[in-house]
């Protein structure tokens, strides 16, 4: 059996915080939407609580902004929690993007135009990062998005017949 071992910095805590300090992200991309999944979710967070504590970093406003964790802050919401656990984290704008999509991506249900934003938004967070010194990562990392980009948009297509406009049928 191997041993979980916590990733958090030292000085990063798991907090409870009201929901209405909480905040979505600037331009999230992906939705949150009330399907089976989320009633699934709830009947977990119902059965165990939240057992994956939000990632969130403060703004100057005086609310926090989520990083990670959108679907469980809703359905939390959902079942009248007042406070949730969170994790508060110092992000800079283009950190918190990469964090955001990285978080996200591994859901079973996201559309091809969310995936497809999400990627770009971390093209250009990572491209700010770089500058112009690293031209050979922007290179790789273009290259990297509009291939999974490439291969969502055919993996929804794969095994679809169509016609065009003279009734030929094509795959």
């Amino acid at each position: 059996m191997t041993e979980k071992t916590d990733i958090r910095d030292s000085d990063e805590k798991v907090v409870e915080i009201e929901m209405e300090r909480l905040r979505t992200f600037t331009n999230h991309p992906f939705k949150v939407i009330g399907d089976s999944q989320m009633i699934e979710l709830q009947d977990s967070i119902k059965k165990y609580g939240v057992l994956n504590p939000l990632i969130v970093r403060p703004r100057k406003e005086g609310y926090y902004e989520i990083i990670s964790g959108h679907r469980r802050k809703y359905a939390a919401e959902r079942l009248g929690y007042k406070k949730i656990p969170v994790i508060i984290r110092m992000m800079q704008d283009d950190e918190a993007v990469v964090t955001m999509v990285d978080s996200n991506l591994q859901r079973e249900q996201i559309t091809p135009s969310e995936k497809a934003y999400a990627y770009k938004m971390k093209y250009d967070a990572i491209k700010k990062k770089a500058g112009r010194k690293n031209r050979y990562v922007l290179y790789c990392v273009k290259r990297y998005v509009q291939i999974q980009v490439f291969e969502t948009e055919k993996s929804e297509f794969d095994g679809m017949k169509a016609r065009n406009n003279y009734g030929d049928i094509y795959f």
